[in-house]
């Protein structure tokens, strides 16, 4: 993510379809003429928000989605629409109206049918919930469909904190509260926040958008290792866009080393773990891998595995997980042991792997950080690269990116088979030497999997250009 500045030549807009439907619910919300109804199955379909690959064909889906409405004086409003696609090039959205029992979804309204069956698998890394079952669109045939997600529902207030400009680390630009509680700096980068009075939250891409004028601004969420919660702040009047990046603690000191890790499955456990203490709500241990591949000159492929802590909630430490200095990950109980060292804490992590339903979480660690006993968990679940294939993305100016395999990306006629991968946040950055091209994957609505294209020039002196590609390019 860039500084803060003024990207004039943008191709497509980012997340516009998402952003679209985002003003339309805040449009109804605030229309009194407009009654709308909440299904009383929603809490229970809320767990399985996710964007489902179906095996309809290449690019099929299914994306249970669910956006949480923020509005003065009421409570928020969670409403769950179903985006379909069962050819892969064309996609509706449809109300969540049928019924869910906690395992079985039945919804037959308007032409539509749907009759699937979603599991959880128990234990094991790779997706959170498998669905199986038929749907049948309006004036269509049944069809058969079986499919997976990694996705997991993440809560806006899971990124409870302030956040700085990351190149005025002294300067306030936002501040996420309890409550639902939005304070924004209106995007004059003076330190004065203001209250968000409105609001839409997307739970599948941790997406904030609210107008301000003729403003929209567009807050993704995610996380930064040491450096906490980040955000890419883009606001976009007309067809330009002001792009900051904002972090919770954007003085933490980079990590730089070069370890050794290999075969283990501590990657598997990639996560953004809540670790809180009596007098620090806010405490955290992340664990983010990156995938590096070199192919281009070496047939190498590494996984670095950053560790990264605060107990303060405030400030960090970090480091990379290095196999040849004392580092020990038991693969038989998931614990990785790391001996006190110059500038190192001691620490002993264990993970284990279960979905809990009161609470949402995929992994629990428990351990010590310097003899002081953590316990925390957290929600994220990392994605596989090839997740994001099975169709091209494009969008109307010929832009074309297509996800070769876990390995390597193609755009726009160059292949790349020099990447680093996060699989926690879905970013590609090719090449891993003077990188000029960095992805930042997901899902954008009806256009299914999409992407925010930032391509730099090597010598940085002019503005990066902003586009995004989509699976199902649809209107502007």
């Amino acid at each position: 993510m860039y500084t803060t500045q003024q990207l004039n030549s943008i191709q497509a807009l980012p997340m516009e379809e998402l952003s679209n439907y985002h003003s339309l619910l805040a449009q109804q919300c605030n229309d009194p003429k407009v009654q709308l109804t909440i299904n009383p199955d929603t809490t229970k379909l809320l767990p399985f928000n996710g964007y489902y690959t179906l095996n309809a064909a290449n690019g099929a889906f299914l994306a249970i989605d669910t956006n949480m409405v923020v509005q003065p004086n009421v409570a928020p409003i969670y409403i769950i629409t179903l985006l379909i696609s069962l050819d892969g090039v064309t996609s509706g959205r449809y109300d969540f109206s049928g019924t869910f029992d906690g395992t079985h979804l039945s919804q037959q309204a308007n032409g539509l049918t749907i009759d699937l069956t979603f599991t959880r698998p128990t234990g094991t890394y790779g997706p959170t919930v498998n669905c199986s079952g038929s749907i049948t669109l309006p004036g269509k045939t049944a069809v058969s469909v079986s499919g997976n997600t990694y996705n997991n529902p993440i809560p806006a207030d899971l990124f409870i904190g302030d956040f700085y400009n990351s190149t005025a680390p002294t300067q306030k630009v936002m501040s996420i509260q309890a409550n639902n509680v939005l304070m924004y700096d209106g995007g004059t980068s003076n330190g004065v926040l203001q209250a968000v009075p409105s609001y839409v939250y997307n739970m599948n891409m941790y997406y904030f958008s609210f107008q301000q004028g003729e403003t929209m601004v567009k807050l993704i969420m995610g996380t930064a290792a040491a450096q906490g919660f980040a955000c890419n702040n883009m606001s976009v009047t007309g067809t330009s866009v002001v792009s900051r990046s904002l972090l919770t603690i954007p003085n933490a000191a980079p990590i730089t080393e070069i370890p050794y890790i290999e075969n283990t499955q501590l990657p598997d456990f990639s996560g953004y773990y809540q670790i809180p203490q009596a007098n620090a709500p806010l405490a955290f241990l992340s664990v983010q891998a990156q995938y590096i591949t070199l192919s281009e000159k070496w047939d190498w492929d590494v996984y670095l595995v950053m560790i990264s802590y605060s107990l303060d909630g405030v400030t960090s430490k970090g480091f990379c997980v290095d196999l040849s200095k004392g580092m020990i990950f038991n693969n038989a109980t998931n614990t990785l042991t790391v001996p006190a060292a110059k500038g190192q804490d001691a620490l002993t992590l264990t993970f284990t792997r279960s979905y809990n339903p009161s609470t949402g979480s995929l992994v629990n660690v428990t351990g010590t950080i310097n003899n002081l006993p953590i316990s925390g968990s957290t929600l994220f679940n990392p994605v596989p690269l090839f997740a994001f294939g099975g169709v091209p993305l494009t969008n109307k100016n010929g832009d074309k990116m297509t996800i070769n395999n876990d390995n390597s990306v193609t755009f726009n006629d160059t292949i790349y088979n020099s990447i680093i991968y996060v699989p926690l946040m879905y970013i590609v950055a090719a090449p891993v030497k003077n990188t000029n091209l960095v992805l930042s994957l997901g899902t954008d609505g009806l256009r299914g999997n999409a992407c925010i294209v930032t391509i730099a020039t090597l010598d940085k002196t002019t503005n990066p250009v902003i586009s995004a590609v989509y699976a199902i390019d649809g209107p502007e």
